[in-house]
């Protein structure tokens, strides 16, 4: 998998990323634990029909967790091998199920650019914008989770984020779901 359109996401969404390894500040640790969490939840639990079960919780909204940090760091090698890991079952999973992770993961990076509002003849610079033109002049809405929208610069294009409390990008109004159905 090629990763080119993930960082792609990220300098539309205002996150670092780097070549060589580098300490993320908790914040940032914590929105990484929430999106990968997040996201194997979802397969887990809507995916596969499987609801997990901690110390007799079952757990069956994928983003209803909290995050902490355990107050020691991130340790480089436990980082690698843990995405490694990821990486094996990720691609375990798609062999046992006979599905074609390469080609939907390229629609599905396509798809996550959507979330990104591409603003035409933007005058207004980079930056945050206030919660009373979060419509941008484009009709755009965003979900109630959004805190804060941002208009960013990448290259000669502006383009707006709606992000949470925590971090993660939302989806605007102009945002359509993917349709994998073609894979299937």
């Amino acid at each position: 998998m090629d990763s080119k359109k993930v960082r792609t996401f990220m300098e539309l969404a205002g996150q670092a990323h780097g070549k060589e390894w580098q300490i993320a500040d908790e914040n940032t640790r914590k929105l990484g634990a929430q999106l990968l969490l997040s996201e194997t939840l979802e397969y887990v639990i809507k995916g596969l029909g499987i609801i997990p079960e901690f110390n007799g919780q079952k757990i069956t909204c994928p983003n209803s967790l909290n995050y902490h940090s355990n107050g020691n760091g991130p340790d480089k090698e436990e980082i690698l091998d843990g995405l490694c890991d990821v990486a094996y079952t990720m691609y375990w999973n798609s062999e046992a199920l006979g599905l074609p992770l390469e080609d939907a993961f390229d629609t599905i990076c396509d798809n996550n650019l959507e979330k990104f509002v591409k603003l035409k003849d933007w005058g207004n610079g980079a930056g945050p914008v206030e919660s009373n033109n979060w419509h941008l002049n484009c009709k755009v809405t965003w979900p109630s989770e959004v805190s804060t929208v941002e208009v960013i610069k990448i290259e000669n294009d502006y383009f707006a984020v709606g992000k949470d409390e925590r971090g993660k990008v939302r989806k605007p109004s102009s945002f359509s779901p993917v349709d994998l159905s073609s894979y299937l």
